[in-house]
């Protein structure tokens, strides 16, 4: 996974992330020659009778930095350099996050978490649909996993050794790099703690040492050894037990809890259930009020400054209803019981050539980036993969006409069937510098006359 692009420099915003990792040329130029280079070894390798395979889809379900009391810092890989962690930003495989000496924070991974104590630094090591390894760096952490489907794995590791968890449950595992010794303590649930020369198993409110120099346990007992941690464990699980917003959304979406308290929801024929959040400035739009991040594999990924933000940006879709905007998740209660959402980066309709395009409308004086949000029914269509499957697993909770996923891999642009393309109120835009420079958008967003909205290229795929 590559770090954050350098602003101007590597990710050329006409290319598709799946191209511009290998590659990131400059310009619209540079991207047409990459297309011609692509498509002619595509011809050469058909002819040859080796026919390149199409990259694996990115994993259905992600990760959320949800809460944060003081300073963190995050990575986005294990070559890159730390910054400062930012509310709502996903994390994916290999991805970290770490507190400073007096504050906390909580990743969030559907309906699981884990809290960060001061002083702590955890890596998703490994993070896909089954498997979730979070590897302990330093400090103490506290693992609450609401549910382990049968061929899910869950672990916490250290230097070598592995709790691995065989039920739902709480856990905690405080690591010490110095001295290299690790304490786990099964709150609720099952595990096994799995070293070079042991493997213990640990049942409810049992604890056990291990020495990782010689990976044996050296203590072991049980009782009750709470931690500050497990009080901000327990009261934010305790907010999701009473969550309104899972009475009508999967559990397994990532940020589903935090609409709790920030809106309403009300049934509107045709949509179902709709939230409408709470306390908007006056010209709010759906993806204005944040800023975007380059994550791949999926590319340009949104990040939301509401506390809310996090899964009305990459599920369902938005609907402007009788003057307000409100989030319409698509999904029936049979679903969401059932269903684990696909995480999409941003879903919007990008004007311009290729993802996230500039052009340069003649109301502005340099190229700008503008996109817009989609409306329920409106097909996503990602510049990161051309699996079928996924683009028909990502639209399943909004899309019903399974006619217009069966236009893969040419589906029509984008045109005046989208509902808010040409819409000022719904679009967005801002300098082309200040999106590939990852800034806040809405102090730098720019009023475009609907002449300018009316001629501007609409890109096919997102």
């Amino acid at each position: 996974m590559a770090a954050a692009p350098d602003a101007m420099t590597r990710t050329p915003l006409d290319v598709p992330p799946r191209l511009a990792q290998a590659s990131r040329p400059a310009g619209r130029a540079g991207w047409r020659r990459l297309a011609g280079a692509a498509c002619l070894a595509a011809s050469l390798c058909a002819a040859a009778g080796a026919a390149a395979a199409e990259p694996a889809a990115p994993p259905a379900r992600i990760g959320q930095v949800a809460f944060i009391a003081g300073a963190a810092t995050m990575r986005l890989d294990a070559g890159a350099p730390w910054q400062p962690a930012e509310l709502n930003m996903p994390m994916a495989a290999h991805t970290a996050l770490a507190t400073g000496l007096a504050s906390r924070a909580e990743l969030r991974v559907g309906s699981s978490a884990l809290w960060l104590a001061p002083a702590s630094e955890v890596s998703l090591a490994e993070f896909d649909d089954s498997h979730l390894e979070a590897e302990i760096a330093r400090g103490r952490v506290v693992l609450r996993v609401r549910a382990l489907p049968a061929g899910d794995s869950v672990a916490l590791t250290a230097e070598g050794a592995r709790l691995v968890l065989n039920a739902a449950g709480a856990y905690r595992a405080e690591y010490e790099p110095r001295r290299h010794r690790l304490v786990v303590h099964v709150v609720e649930g099952r595990a096994r703690l799995v070293l070079r020369n042991q493997d213990v198993l640990l049942n409810a409110d049992q604890w056990a040492t291990a020495d990782l120099r010689t990976q044996a346990v050296v203590e072991q007992g049980s009782g009750d050894t709470r931690v500050p941690l497990d009080e901000l464990a327990e009261r934010r699980d305790r907010r999701d037990e009473r969550s309104a917003a899972l009475a009508r959304l999967p559990a397994e979406m990532t940020g589903a809890t935090a609409l709790d308290g920030q809106g309403a929801w009300r049934d509107e024929r045709g949509y179902g259930p709709v939230w409408t959040p709470d306390n908007l400035p006056p010209d709010w739009a759906p993806y204005r009020y944040g800023h975007w991040r380059w994550l791949p594999p999926w590319g340009w990924n949104w990040v939301d400054d509401a506390t809310w933000g996090f899964a009305p940006s990459h599920y369902g879709r938005w609907v402007f209803l009788s003057g307000r905007w409100g989030w319409a998740p698509g999904l029936t209660a049979v679903a969401a019981a059932t269903t684990r959402p696909v995480y999409a980066p941003a879903l919007v309709g990008f004007y311009g050539s290729g993802e996230a395009g500039a052009w340069s409308p003649a109301a502005t004086s340099a190229p700008v980036v503008g996109w817009y949000p989609l409306a329920p029914g409106e097909v996503y269509w990602p510049a990161y993969t051309a699996q079928l499957g996924y683009v028909r697993a990502v639209n399943a909770a909004t899309v019903a006409d399974a006619a217009q996923l069966r236009a893969w891999p040419e589906p029509n642009a984008a045109g005046p069937s989208h509902r808010y393309a040409r819409t000022a109120f719904a679009a967005t835009a801002v300098p082309e510098a200040a999106f590939r420079a990852m800034l806040p958008v809405a102090p730098r967003q720019l009023a475009l006359p609907p002449a300018a909205l009316a001629q501007a290229p609409l890109s096919g795929r997102r």
